[in-house]
Formats: C-alpha cells, structure tokens, sequence
C-alpha cells in the first residue's frame, strides 16, 4: 500500500470515528439520563469540589445523584438538588454530608440516616448537613501546629542551655 492510499483510509477513519467521538461526549453519561426518582434540597455553607451529576451514597450504595446546584444570595448559601430513587425512604433526621474518596479524590454525597419515623417526602429539605471540608485547610491547621510545637521546644531548650550555662558561670566565680 503506497503512502497516498494509507492517507486517504485515515483520514476516512477519522471523517468516521471523529463525529462519533464527538456524539458520545456531548451526549453525556447514559446510564444517569433514566434516573427515577424524587428529589430532595440541601443547603450548605460550602460545597467545593461537588458538581452535577456527583454521586449520593447511603451506606456506600449509590441511591442517587446531584442534578442541580444553586446560590441563595439572600442566605449567602449553596443550594443542592438531589435525585433519590423511588425506592430508597429517608427519615427527617437524616445527615447529608460532602466528603470525599481519600486525600485527592472525587467528592461525593453521603447520607447518614437517623432513627426519627417520620420520613422525608419529595421536595423536603434536609435539616441537617455537613459541609464540604477543604483538605488544604486541615494541612495548612496541621503544619501550622507541628511548627508551633517546635519553637516551643526550642524555646525550652534554649531556655536550659541558658541555665546550664549561667550555673557553670557561677562555679567558676565561686572558685
């Protein structure tokens, strides 16, 4: 096969495979486009790192999905809504936290239910939600505690060569 004839069934493949690609990726995720279900609101302080379509566990199954994010500018807060399946039954007391899979990884909705009877319907508000905690933070807190620990030490060490010195000083103007 001569360079010329290997061009033209490239850039066939390519006249062909290309739209495909680009239908597949437009079209999104097809296994999420027939969720069934009813839908829940949460309102949260922060919720970086949670976009549509992030996933709602409850005891680490996947019973849902975000499908819309919001802002309050009146109560200055992030406004989530959840698509449950029909089949899954919250009580009111039910915990609606953003953590997230390990140190780097992907944030997700963890629900933790209560032990109230009565349950949330479609439409309710969760009443109570844990915020989404920012890992750099928590490194920032604990770099910054393990530095002051250290000039502590450093300080009493200090403190005791000082000591020990001025105790040989006197020695010696005692001799």
């Amino acid at each position: 096969m001569d360079v010329e004839t290997r061009n033209i069934w490239i850039g066939a493949a390519v006249f062909v495979i290309g739209p495909a690609l680009l239908a597949i990726f437009f079209t999104g995720d097809v296994r999420t486009k027939n969720v069934q279900g009813y839908e829940l609101v949460a309102h949260y302080n922060r919720v970086d790192g949670i976009s549509v379509g992030a996933k709602v566990l409850l005891a680490g199954i996947p019973v849902g999905q975000v499908v819309r994010q919001e802002f309050d500018a009146e109560d200055q807060q992030a406004i989530l809504t959840f698509l449950i399946q029909d089949d899954i039954r919250l009580p009111n007391d039910t915990v609606a936290m953003i953590v997230s899979d390990g140190l780097m990884g992907a944030k997700f909705i963890k629900l933790e239910p209560g032990g109230e009877l009565d349950e949330l319907q479609p439409g309710d508000d969760f009443t109570y939600v844990q915020d989404a905690v920012l890992v750099e933070s928590l490194l920032e807190k604990i770099v910054l505690r393990a530095e002051a620990k250290r000039r502590k030490q450093a300080k009493a060490k200090a403190k005791i060569r000082v000591e020990s010195n001025s105790d040989a000083l006197r020695e010696k103007l005692d001799r």
